[in-house]
């Protein structure tokens, strides 16, 4: 090859020979400049070479781009050899040498790429390719847009475009382990709020975002004419609204405000909604600017239909996002519309700086396919992000960061309690992060800096597409140090740098020798790129002072007959909550205040009024729940000492004991066929069900029935089991492909051993993703003209049923059944993800003892107007009034002799109520008569007590 370059440059001959000889020369040499381009060729297609190789050989050394595109070509042909300089200034009868050169070089670059993977694109596919190529290569760097696939794209062509998107330089290409993510000087370097301030790598930025009104002609893919956005239409006839109203008052803007927060929460930006948007035409050249458009604008288009590319969208500083309104997978709403905002943030992603990144195993964001697997933002662009525009704290009040003293960031410290912050870092080998703290003297300080979360796989190895990784180990980037600096945010009082790359710098105990203000500084060595890390901190007592602790609870007593130690609906305790001084100084008068969930009654509390070094004081309380069987009563507890607070404690207590206990909870992983305790029952031409993994929810198997294309079912056969006290519920996960209307699934169930009835259409079960059509009668179903699952269903969807009470204590059985008619056939039915889980109350009914007693007084006709009084009692006041019907027995006749209220009422919140019995004299000379009234035995709402 280089011989044959050196040959093309002696052929070279000076400009001074006259046109007419020098097209003769022309002539001559052209089929020789043609051998060395097929020379280029084959230098391009050589496997184990990489496309910067073969610039190398050519005597480069900028990327691919800089050989192809046609801003610089003149100074690649010049760099090859004066004679291409002087070729290129003549005209050519058809085809200028620049147009010759550019074809040859895109045809060089497609040729180099993994001839295996070309293989498998159909001729269609190879066309779209080739254009997208060229696309990129003839665009400048702003207009060049990301391409981004729906889940179900095949592998193959996720790793070939991603091959593309290494060779035109739109990513960075290849593998690097400290910064694979983003684009060599990919981010913001002006915006409508900052211009060119703050342009430079890792500096907070202001960026605003609007969408554009309908009609708005905006690019599509590369074999596409610019067309109207119909981004407002498409998103009122999915989520309702108006198509021409404020996009901020429609039920769909919250989804793209909550993606644009979550994305600036990951770093230093700010995004800002821009409500206004002129229409002006998409492309890099109409920048945003306040008041008039943002700087990210959101359309909407065809793209490819049904399939293939979601969205597509530009890098910084164009940024712009196109969605495809045609693609239906946005018509699936469900997960809180998780597939519209994953590609919301995706494309966001890629419009803030963000190459696509591999593997593709549903762990970040960036990857070139959707993902349902999580929501939003994950680890990897956290630190990409970062890298381009800082951690979030470099944004904080008027400062643009927090990489001095006079910019530090404060952190509020309450003495004992730890603060922890996630996920800052450091951005580069310059950035150093200050923290401002108050603090008093004698207090200890304790900080710790954790760097990474661990290890995932990152990049892609050569020749494995987006399909491998390599073990990245996000600790080991930056070798972290921290700093203790005093008030004057220059002497060092204290460092910790002990540890090794990748290992936690802590300081411990260490004790503040004034009071006033400290600084915190974060530091990293000298690698250029983004280290994450952790940060807690925390500042404990003053010694010698008073530090109070919850040294542990108990129940007392209870108002409820049965004395389980517990608290049981309706029931009201007296509690015991100990308090130990554990500080060397007496606390001082104490102020201790409890605050109750809103199922919960005080009645009285009592407290110690001050505490000694080392001393327990009780806190007691009585206090009584209105909540059901399961709920908690939450007590928050707080005491102050006279220098301020000494406690916070919040305590929680169960009424009763809630369980669910789960009967089966299957994802059908690690099988070769059904769990031991599942069954497959068939008829017909029904074929039995089995696990796959051609199609699966949780990875990477299900359970699945084919279609069949004559008269026959299939049944899935769940274990029998007896429902719980309170019921319970069944969920599981689905996707068919049934033949509309002819071919139905349905889900039935068997109670006691009885006959099999379909679950769905009982009026007592409660379910969600219920049926969608019914079976069409006359061709052969055996559930023809019934409700059922049928057409097809892509995408797994949960289905949920609640069983209903009445059927606690029944043995139940539950049956998928998939019913085929005498026609045709399409895929079937997979399950997977299913779940039994029941309700179980352990609850005691709350039955108060109540006592009647005399208090004072006797019947005595000579004292008519002296009653006896009698007390009904309880030893601790109930949340609600307790009625009781009073008996009386005896040789006294009631209403002839004595007058009573039998209708006793023990009001709410009392421990005692008093009930007069008064005489009735009739002037009758009798023996002595007594009466009894007592309490009465067996009532279901109070017990007699002793």
């Amino acid at each position: 090859m280089t011989d044959l370059l050196f040959k093309c440059y002696s052929l070279s001959v000076s400009q001074r020979i006259s046109t007419t000889v020098l097209q003769r020369v022309i002539v001559l040499v052209f089929p020789l400049l043609v051998i060395c381009f097929f020379g280029l060729n084959v230098v391009l297609n050589n496997r184990g070479s990489t496309p910067k190789d073969a610039v190398l050989s050519l005597g480069k050394v900028e990327s691919r781009e800089s050989l192809v595109s046609g801003e610089r070509s003149s100074e690649v042909s010049n760099k090859i050899s004066p004679m291409i300089s002087s070729i290129n200034r003549l005209e050519r009868s058809s085809l200028s040498y620049q147009e010759s050169w550019n074809t040859v070089a895109l045809e060089s670059l497609f040729h180099s790429l993994d001839p295996d993977l070309l293989s498998k694109l159909s001729e269609q596919d190879r066309i779209q390719l080739k254009d997208y190529l060229g696309h990129l290569e003839s665009s400048k760097r702003m207009d060049k847009p990301w391409l981004c696939w729906d889940g179900d794209v095949e592998e193959t062509k996720l790793a070939i475009y991603y091959e593309i998107e290494k060779l035109s330089g739109l990513s960075g290409g290849g593998y690097e382990i400290l910064a694979n993510q983003f684009q060599p000087k990919e981010r913001w370097t002006k915006t409508a709020t900052d211009g060119f301030s703050f342009a430079a790598q890792g500096d907070a930025s202001i960026i605003t975002w609007s969408i554009v009104p309908d009609g708005t002609s905006i690019p599509g893919l590369t074999n596409q004419s610019a067309a109207g956005s119909n981004f407002r239409a498409w998103m009122a006839s999915v989520y309702g609204g108006s198509v021409n109203g404020p996009a901020s008052d429609q039920p769909w803007f919250q989804i793209f405000e909550s993606a644009f927060e979550e994305m600036a929460g990951t770093c230093g930006l700010t995004l800002v909604y821009e409500p206004m948007d002129d229409g002006v035409r998409v492309d890099s050249l109409n920048p945003g600017k306040l008041g008039m458009r943002g700087d990210i604008r959101i359309a909407a288009r065809e793209l490819d239909g049904n399939s293939g590319n979601l969205a597509i969208a530009f890098p910084p500083d164009h940024g712009d996002m196109i969605f495809d309104s045609s693609d239906g997978i946005f018509q699936i709403t469900s997960g809180s519309s998780i597939r519209l905002f994953n590609t919301v943030t995706h494309e966001l992603g890629h419009s803030l700086g963000l190459a696509h990144v591999c593997p593709v195993n549903q762990t970040k964001l960036l990857e070139p396919s959707l993902t349902t697997s999580f929501r939003g933002p994950q680890f990897d662009e956290f630190q990409s992000l970062q890298r381009l525009y800082g951690d979030r704290f470099e944004l904080h009040g008027d400062f643009r960061d927090n990489d001095t003293v006079q910019a530090a960031k404060l952190i509020e410290l309450v003495e004992g309690s730890r603060v922890n912050f996630v996920r800052l870092s450091i951005d580069d080998n310059s950035d150093q992060d200050f923290y401002r703290f108050e603090g008093l003297v004698g207090q200890k300080l304790n900080v710790e800096v954790v760097p990474g979360e661990g290890f995932y796989l990152e990049g892609g190895e050569a020749d494995s597409g987006c399909s491998q990784g390599i073990r990245f180990n996000s600790a080991k980037v930056h070798d972290l140090s921290v700093q203790i600096l005093a008030e004057d945010g220059e002497t060092i009082i204290f460092q910790a740098a002990s540890g090794d790359l990748g290992e936690s710098e802590r300081i411990e105990q260490f004790r503040l020798p004034a009071t006033g203000s400290f600084y915190l500084r974060v530091s990293g060595d000298q690698t250029d790129a983004a280290q994450i890390y952790g940060l807690g901190v925390e500042l404990t007592a003053r010694v010698p002072a008073p530090q109070l602790e919850l040294f542990g609870h108990r129940i007392l007593e209870e108002s409820g007959s049965i004395k389980n130690g517990r608290l049981d609906p309706g029931e009201t305790i007296r509690l015991a909550i100990e308090i130990r001084n554990r500080g060397e100084l007496g606390s001082g008068l104490l102020t201790t205040n409890i605050l109750l969930s809103d199922n919960a009654v005080l009645f009285n509390k009592s407290s110690p009024s001050r505490l000694e070094p080392g001393e327990i004081g009780v806190i007691e309380i009585v206090v009584g729940t209105t909540g059901n069987c399961g709920e908690f009563l939450t007590l928050s507890l707080k005491i102050d000492g006279e220098s301020g607070e000494l406690l916070q404690e919040n305590l929680g207590f169960e009424a009763g004991v809630l369980t669910r206990p789960v009967v089966f909870d299957v994802d059908f992983e690690n099988l070769n066929g059904l769990p031991g305790d599942w069954n497959s029952d068939i008829s017909g031409s029904g074929e039995e069900w089995d696990v796959v993994s051609s199609r699966w929810n949780s990875p990477i198997q299900s359970a699945f029935a084919p279609g069949r294309d004559s008269s026959g079912e299939a049944s899935l056969l769940s274990p029998v089991f007896e429902l719980a006290s309170s019921g319970g519920s069944l969920s599981f996960s689905h996707l068919y492909r049934l033949e509309p209307g002819f071919d139905g699934a349905v889900l039935e169930v068997s109670r006691d051993g009885g006959e099999w009835v379909d679950l769905l259409i009982d009026p007592s079960v409660i379910t969600i993703g219920g049926y969608n059509r019914s079976i069409r009668e006359g061709f052969g179903s055996a559930i023809m003209g019934q409700q059922a699952w049928s057409g097809i269903l892509e995408v797994f969807t949960p289905v949920s049923v609640k069983l209903p009470v009445e059927w606690a204590g029944e043995m139940l059985q539950f049956r998928w059944r998939v019913v085929h008619d005498a026609s045709s056939a399409l895929g079937g039915w997979w399950i997977d993800n299913v779940k039994m889980e029941m309700v179980a109350e352990d609850c005691e009914p709350h039955r108060p003892e109540v006592t009647l007693t005399l208090k004072n007084g006797e019947l005595d006709e000579n004292y008519p107007d002296s009653p006896a009084i009698l007390a009904l009692e309880t030893n601790l006041p109930l949340v609600s009034s307790l009625s009781i019907p009073l008996e009386v027995l005896g040789s006294a006749t009631f209403l002839e002799d004595y007058v009573i209220n039998l209708q006793a009422v023990l009001p709410a919140a009392e421990v005692s109520h008093e009930i007069p019995v008064r005489v009735i004299p009739d002037f009758i000379t009798e023996d002595t008569e007594t009466v009894l009234i007592q309490i009465p035995s067996g009532d279901s709402a109070f017990v007699e007590g002793e």
